[in-house]
């Protein structure tokens, strides 16, 4: 996951983890994923998707629709 990972600053003690030590749920949970929205379907519908493959309860999306 180094690829992933720009840069960072090592957590306060007891608080918080490094990025690689974070599980899949843990970066789902408090992270982003970016796509580039294809011709089509409708954001909300791209929203419904994600939710679906990833199993969450909540998603949303937010950017610039050209």
């Amino acid at each position: 996951m180094e690829w992933l990972v720009k840069s960072y600053e090592e957590p306060l003690e007891g608080v918080g983890k490094r990025p690689e030590e974070r599980t899949i749920e843990e970066n789902l949970k408090n992270g982003l994923v970016i796509l580039d929205k294809w011709q089509g379907p409708t954001s909300h519908d791209v929203v419904a998707t994600v939710k679906k493959i990833l199993g969450l309860n909540k998603a949303g999306h937010a950017g610039t629709l050209v």
